[in-house]
């Protein structure tokens, strides 16, 4: 049942145990003091940067070049500005860990889980949605007030100038890329016609209408090449008929006269048979020339088709560079600078005081009551008669001198005031009250 069993018992009690429930009492006042002393005041400050959709819309971001969306763009500053680098070089801007031994591994560790910027999705209809923004939040938490709105707006700012300057950079990346390209396809097409007249110039009787001249004149040459043979068969048939023996001299002039004439036919024909070989030659060449120049036509419509495209892209780079130099496509605003905090965020030093002091009571307690469960003394006769079930016949109280009672007094009212003295100036120094 324990020692403790009524109002009278727990009265008795706490007359008995005070003292150490004091002492358990101011030893956790001080206890949570130091506590709250150690615990550094951390201020947090916000910075809101809204999101504004573009006025117009060009293409895919603006000649056709491939732009990736707004939230792939503000991670990519994010790691730009949560870079070692930078995270240096604003810790070396804000003064943040002057004469503290942190090596700059364990302070951009310390920046970067004190830093943030959350993104706030843009409201959709229906279940689906594609990425967009309506505002970003930029935290930044530091020990000072100043210091934390001064880093968020210092962050913010960089944000927003860096999403125009990226966005400024990509259109006008675009617009030199396709200006180059369109540069480069007008030196190809001009080195391709180039290429082509000499090479229609170095093969002209490989043409297609020289071609068709060699076709007609091997023709009329085929056609002569015949009269010359019929013209030769029908000399050597009378040449033949002669006699070559014969005295009379005008039958050997006509025997010479036909072999003149026969000589004369065979150098034409050889003549005729050679130029018709060199025609011949000249068609069985024509049909590679003329793949060559389909295939240069063929290279020269897809140039023409590549600079038609790259043409289209530039004039779409332009407008889109144009349009971000006035400022009609999507972009950030800094809607709210950050406050200087007037309360800090981190636990407060007043909870942790209180919270040590009323772990010291309770631990007072828990000691005052372990000390009766160790010490189980019969102190009151009625304790005697319900753990005995003995009715005792007279009971002597028992009673201090006054001497060694002002004694004790005195000695625990000199320690509680030391114990209570020493806790409310800690408060005061800490400016808990």
């Amino acid at each position: 049942m324990g020692p403790i069993q009524n109002l009278h018992e727990i009265l008795s009690w706490l007359r008995r145990r005070w003292q150490v429930i004091a002492i358990a009492l101011l030893i956790g006042a001080v206890a949570g003091l130091v506590m709250a002393m150690r615990t550094e005041r951390v201020y947090s400050a916000s910075a809101v940067i809204q999101v504004i959709n573009p006025v117009v819309a060009v293409g895919d971001g603006g000649g056709g070049a491939e732009v990736p969306d707004i939230t792939r763009r503000v991670q990519m500053i994010e790691q730009r500005l949560m870079s070692r680098e930078a995270l240096l070089d604003l810790a070396t801007r804000y003064h943040l860990f002057d004469g503290m031994a942190i090596s700059p591994v364990e302070q951009v560790a310390l920046m970067r889980q004190s830093y943030s910027i959350s993104a706030i999705a843009a409201a959709q209809q229906g279940f689906s949605r594609d990425g967009s923004l309506s505002a970003l939040v930029v935290s930044a938490s530091d020990d000072d007030p100043q210091t934390a709105a001064a880093i968020a707006n210092d962050l913010a700012e960089s944000l927003v100038q860096q999403s125009a300057s990226d966005r400024r950079s990509d259109a006008q990346q675009a617009l030199d890329f396709f200006q180059a390209e369109e540069g480069r396809l007008n030196d190809a097409i001009s080195a391709l016609e180039d290429q082509i007249s000499a090479y229609r110039t170095e093969n002209e009787q490989y043409l297609p209408a020289a071609v068709t001249l060699r076709r007609a004149e091997r023709g009329r040459m085929a056609e002569s090449l015949l009269q010359i043979q019929q013209e030769v068969s029908t000399r050597r048939n009378e040449l033949a008929g002669l006699d070559a023996n014969s005295q009379r001299a005008l039958t050997q002039r006509r025997i010479t006269q036909l072999n003149d004439e026969i000589a004369q036919f065979s150098q034409q024909a050889s003549i005729l048979n050679d130029r018709i070989a060199e025609i011949q030659a000249i068609l069985q060449r024509a049909p590679a020339v003329e793949q060559e120049l389909a295939a240069m036509d063929r290279r020269m419509e897809q140039l023409q088709d590549q600079l038609t495209a790259a043409s289209g892209q530039r004039r779409e780079a332009e407008l889109g560079a144009r349009i971000e130099t006035d400022q009609q496509s999507e972009r950030f605003v800094l809607l709210e600078h950050a406050l200087v905090p007037d309360y800090p965020v981190s636990t407060s030093r007043k909870k942790v005081a209180v919270l040590g002091l009323i772990g010291g009571l309770m631990l007072g307690i828990f000691i005052a009551y372990a000390l009766e469960w160790l010490k189980p003394v019969m102190r009151t006769a009625e304790r005697m008669e319900r753990d005995l079930h003995l009715r005792p016949v007279i009971s002597i109280p028992y009673t201090v001198p006054a001497q060694e009672r002002r004694r004790r007094q005195l000695i625990w009212t000199l320690g509680l005031g030391l114990l209570l003295v020493g806790a409310v100036s800690l408060a005061a120094a800490l400016g808990l009250f």
